[in-house]
């Protein structure tokens, strides 16, 4: 390289390095770092001009002027690569030759290159070395907007957790902020710049900052981003729950409505009807059957006397779930579902749908797509409402099927109802209020055209910072009447069918909603039989009912609303639901689905079809499952398999009551996560399954249910469920990820294989990877997925002793190369940071990548594995992920010797260069906040913050030995699914001291116990205690983690206090 910076033909970069001292070009050092003069940028393009028959020549010329055209000459629009030719000055048929030169360029320099699931982005990289397009920011009056959208981007990514190397940039399109950007201004590449901008805020890192902070403008730019940030931090404070809506024009006159979670960072447990923070630790929360958000407890709340009067949970899923699309259903379902095994069903702010019969206002978001909230875009609005309302220059408008009207306005637009002879103006103006009802949910109620009520909700109202606001006096009339408004109160009797409830807020304006009252109505079952039942319907009003046939069903009245139905014993396919029609005078017919009350149990897909015994079912395919159960008290059987156990008599079972209704199989998944973790979810035993039984059904359900093998140059996907596969398809993705030893950081990505003959499951290797190793895996979205599996593409497919070989010295090797690698800059940190990261997003094994088996038997490692994922900005994928990675790994943080964590912490400060010595060391404090939040996540809130102290400054209090009376308290704690606690997991464990006053008791007591016992030994190093990182721990340490999980108070308690009693000695 040096010789050709000598070359008198490259003179122009040799001037540009000689007045900067420079030698060469630092590998991945941004190049607009370099500061250009306009002479020198100059010179440069006319280098280019000058050898334009060979730019492979100049590549880093090529890339230089890439990034110098991006950062001075880019003027708006999504750029191309023939606007860089153009604008340089060359032909445009020269695009793809300064292209790829430039990308040779940054290549033969050591540059990385940006990675997403499309693959490298070598453009977006190219550009991205410029950092700010200064000069188009800072023209006329896109600076204002620019501001203000990162402003808003700082404040939205300030309340969530994000992993910044995730270089998906969907991410920023979920945020309103996105409507203060010019249309010009919204492509990639200043999404890019802007996160980078968003990053160093954050992080308070201004040297991460993509331009100059000297320019005064940019400089004040930077001081009202730290403003934005210091004010979104102190106002930090709890929110509940809430769903957004926004609607997609997908033509002139079709649309379709999508919902979201609104991502809240810290919620409190009063603000969740039914949820009990004593014995809830963590709970999933899924909106239309679409998990959304994960949440773990962080801190119980205390009154003035330390009474506990609720708690505070903390949301640990990474990003923002993707807009779902809304099907029609009058309340879109929103199910918590808790590690205590409660499912919960609130109604959320943003539960129902718009209500078109009151015009609904939506302001743009992005190109035709609008928020029913307000955006930048204040004069950029679209009404919709029902065919009822009428103005002029309004148009047809479908929403999921059903005909409205719409009209875009800027600032107001008057209409007139024909029905009730109503005038109404609308604005651009939003409310800051929203209305929650509670109290609506119908556990009997499958399905119905309308939302229903069975009593007077319970309604509260919010500010737009989730304040609750007080006095609020709702009103209500029969729905479409021309009547007054009335006073709504729990003494109300409200008429049978349509009525609607308004509820005014502060600032004059409201909401209104409305709903099918059915009073006392409900439906009795009798003569239940597993082919033939009765329905019956009940009420007190007057009102008449029709049951439609279907093609499973048939249907006999008896007498006024009572019908015998019947099914077809030889049917293969199931119809779990009833479907009635019922009429009120004065209503329009409701739409109404109930569980069909035939006696049994079944267990069938969403289409109805009956899932046969011995069926292999995927574990991420849970939800496509249902268990249908009406009046017959059934239990579930759940046990594992694996070809590997010879005696399956001492194999658990796990015993649980099903649920009455129609409840899908992904609601029994703890029970089935209680068993993997029993038995070790082996990911790579094509036999491990877990056997779920319901009397004579038996079917089974893996992680994996789909393997691959090696033809020639090709890959082909097997189906390895023991079905009929002749007209098997995979219609999902393939990635493999390269695990050469010679790959660098920056090549370890995944990249997408081809299909080659979707009928035959055939995907071609690319390239790149035709004489390499690598692991094969399917993509995230695919509801059966891959058994991830190494390949070594030069050479034929390996035997399974020859992959146990190979894999036991590749984990040996990285344990070797972790220890002497420098955890701040060293290759293999930096590899295994980037494996942690993909395979998170994949939701693989983490047993997939060998450097974490090494990690998992070495306590150090581990240590240094926590610091590379600070160092390297991924502590909020970590924290996400550790339960997982602890349970995967047998192993868990809170072992950890205590001096080991100061031996690490103080060998990773004493290597760093002397110039971030300083720097690294004031921020210590956010090593300590993520060790915490990782206690936090596995242990309960309370001991993780007196076990931050212990290991940070040695510093616990003291104890005595555990009595009978604390012991007793204990047992009393521990319940297994049987009475007798035979289903909890067995073993002997030798302590070194005695921690509790001995006393009979049964085995699982004392295991659960001793096993808290023998942890807190492993963390204050007691000589001859049991080594939990070791082989041959591996079953004390399984067990261990699986009492620390299912029993995390009791365990914590009991753990912290063996701690303090160690201590004390």
């Amino acid at each position: 390289m040096a010789n050709i910076y000598n070359s008198e033909q490259h003179i122009a970069l040799m001037k540009i390095l000689d007045a900067r001292n420079r030698s060469s070009i630092t590998p991945n050092m941004p190049l607009w770092k370099l500061k250009l003069t306009e002479e020198e940028y100059t010179n440069l393009k006319e280098t280019l001009a000058q050898n334009i028959c060979r730019l492979e020549d100049f590549g880093i010329e090529a890339a230089l002027c890439y990034a110098e055209w991006w950062r001075r000459d880019y003027n708006g629009g999504i750029p191309s690569r023939e606007d860089v030719a153009v604008g340089l000055g060359l032909p445009h048929y020269c695009w793809e030759q300064l292209y790829k030169a430039a990308r040779q360029g940054l290549k033969s320099h050591g540059f990385a290159f940006i990675h997403s699931l499309k693959g490298n982005e070598y453009f977006r990289t190219l550009l991205n070395q410029g950092g700010l397009p200064v000069n188009y920011i800072k023209n006329g009056t896109n600076l204002g907007g620019f501001s203000r959208f990162l402003l808003g981007l700082v404040e939205e990514l300030s309340s969530i957790n994000i992993d910044w190397d995730d270089n998906n940039l969907d991410l920023i399109k979920n945020f309103n902020c996105i409507a203060y950007l010019g249309k010009a201004f919204k492509n990639d590449n200043i999404y890019d710049v802007s996160l980078q901008i968003a990053h160093a805020i954050i992080s308070e890192e201004d040297r991460w900052l993509p331009y100059d902070d000297a320019d005064s403008s940019l400089s004040e730019l930077t001081k009202s981003l730290k403003r934005e940030y210091r004010r979104v931090k102190s106002e930090h404070r709890t929110t509940p729950l809430s769903l957004s809506w926004k609607l997609r024009l997908t033509s002139d006159e079709t649309a379709n409505l999508f919902v979201n979670l609104n991502v809240v960072k810290e919620i409190s447990s009063k603000s969740i009807e039914g949820l009990d923070y004593q014995s809830c630790y963590t709970f999933d929360v899924f909106v239309a059957g679409i998990l959304v958000g994960k949440y773990v407890r962080k801190s119980l709340v205390k009154d003035d006397i330390g009474e506990v009067i609720g708690a505070i949970y903390s949301r640990v899923t990474v990003g923002v779930a993707n807009d779902i699309k809304w099907n029609g259903e009058p309340v879109v379902e929103v199910k918590i579902r808790c590690d205590n095994d409660d499912r919960l069903f609130p109604t959320l702010c943003g539960s129902y749908p718009p209500n078109f019969e009151c015009p609904q206002v939506f302001q743009m978001l992005d190109d035709n797509v609008y928020s029913l909230k307000p955006t930048a875009n204040a004069e950029s609005n679209i009404a919709v409402f029902s065919t009822d309302w009428k103005c002029d220059g309004s148009h047809k408008l479908s929403l999921n099927g059903k005909l409205y009207s719409a009209i875009e306005f800027a600032n107001q637009v008057d209409l007139h109802n024909c029905v009730l002879n109503e005038d109404m103006t609308i604005t651009n103006e939003f409310t800051p209020y929203s209305a929650e009802f509670r109290g609506t949910y119908i556990q009997w109620v499958e399905q119905s055209n309308f939302k229903l009520l069975t009593r007077i909700p319970v309604i509260s109202v919010f500010d737009q910072t989730g304040i609750r606001v007080g006095n609020i006096k709702p009103k209500y009339r029969v729905h479409n009447s021309k009547t007054d408004w009335r006073n709504l109160s729990n003494s109300c009797l409200l008429p049978f069918g349509l009525v609607d409830i308004k509820v005014e807020f502060p600032d004059n304006k409201y909401e209104v909603e409305t709903f099918y009252f059915i009073d006392d109505m409900t439906f009795v079952s009798r003569n239940e039989r597993m082919f033939s039942t009765e329905l019956c319907l009940d009420s007190r009003h007057i009102i008449s009912a029709k049951v439609d046939e279907c093609e499973d069903l048939s249907v006999e009245m008896i007498d006024k609303n009572i019908w015998k139905i019947s099914r077809d014993a030889c049917a293969s396919k199931y119809s779990p639901t009833c479907n009635l029609k019922i009429m009120a005078e004065g209503n329009p017919p409701l739409r109404i689905s109930v569980v069909a009350p035939f006696e049994g149990i079944v267990i069938s897909d969403l289409e109805g079809k009956i899932v046969p015994s011995g069926k292999i079912i995927s574990y991420d395919n849970l939800r496509y499952f249902n268990i249908i159960s009406h009046g017959q008290a059934g239990m579930i059987d759940v046990t594992y398999k694996s070809d590997k156990i010879t005696d399956y008599d001492k194999i658990k079972h796990l015993k649980s009551p099903v649920i009455e209704g129609i409840v899908p199989l992904s609601d029994y998944r703890d029970l089935f996560a209680r068993m993997f973790q029993l038995y070790g979810a082996n990911t790579f035993d094509r036999s491990s399954s877990i056997e779920l039984r319901i009397y004579d059904k038996c079917i089974y359900i893996r992680k994996f249910v789909l393997d691959s093998e090696l033809i020639s140059d090709k890959i082909r996907i097997t189906d390895d469920t023991n079905e009929d596969t002749s007209d098997f398809i995979y219609d999902g993705d393939v990635y493999a990820l390269p695990v050469s030893e010679d790959i660098k950081p920056a090549e370890l990505v995944q990249i997408k294989l081809e299909s080659y003959n979707r009928q035959m499951n055939l995907f071609t290797i690319p390239d790149e990877l035709l004489n390499s190793e690598a692991i094969l895996f399917s993509g995230p979205e695919s509801s059966r997925r891959l058994v991830p599996k190494y390949y070594n593409f030069g050479q034929e497919d390996y035997s399974l002793e020859v992959r146990r070989e190979k894999s036991a010295t590749n984990i040996i090797h990285w344990g070797e190369k972790l220890s002497k690698d420098d955890v701040f800059s060293g290759e293999y940190w930096m590899k295994t940071v980037k494996a942690f990261r993909i395979i998170s997003e994949f939701n693989l094994p983490f047993t997939t990548y060998n450097a974490f088996k090494a990690i998992g038997r070495v306590p150090k490692l581990l240590v240094n594995l926590i610091l590379a994922c600070w160092l390297n900005g991924a502590s909020d994928i970590l924290i996400q992920e550790i339960d997982r990675f602890e349970d995967e790994l047998n192993i868990a943080v809170h072992w950890i010797p205590r001096t080991v964590w100061g031996e690490c912490i103080e060998n990773f400060i004493c290597l760093l260069p002397p110039e971030l010595s300083s720097i690294i060391t004031a921020k210590l404090g956010e090593i300590t906040e993520l060790i915490n939040g990782l206690f936090n996540a596995t242990l309960s809130a309370e001991v993780a913050s007196e076990l931050i102290h212990y290991v940070a400054e040695g510093n616990i209090g003291r104890a005595h030995i555990f009595s009978i009376s604390d012991i007793n308290q204990f047992k009393s704690r521990i319940h297994g699914y049987t009475d007798n606690n035979m289903d909890l997991p067995l073993i002997r464990f030798v302590l070194q001291n005695q921690y509790y006053v001995d006393q009979k008791m049964l085995v699982s007591y004392r295991v659960m116990i001793e096993a808290a016992m023998c942890a807190a030994e492993n963390l204050a190093q007691v000589k001859d205690c049991i080594n939990l990182f070791s082989l041959e721990g591996r079953d004390y340490a399984r067990i261990i983690n699986f009492y620390q999980k299912y029993f995390k108070e009791t365990y914590s308690e009991i753990f912290i206090g063996t701690v303090k009693q160690i201590a004390s000695k």
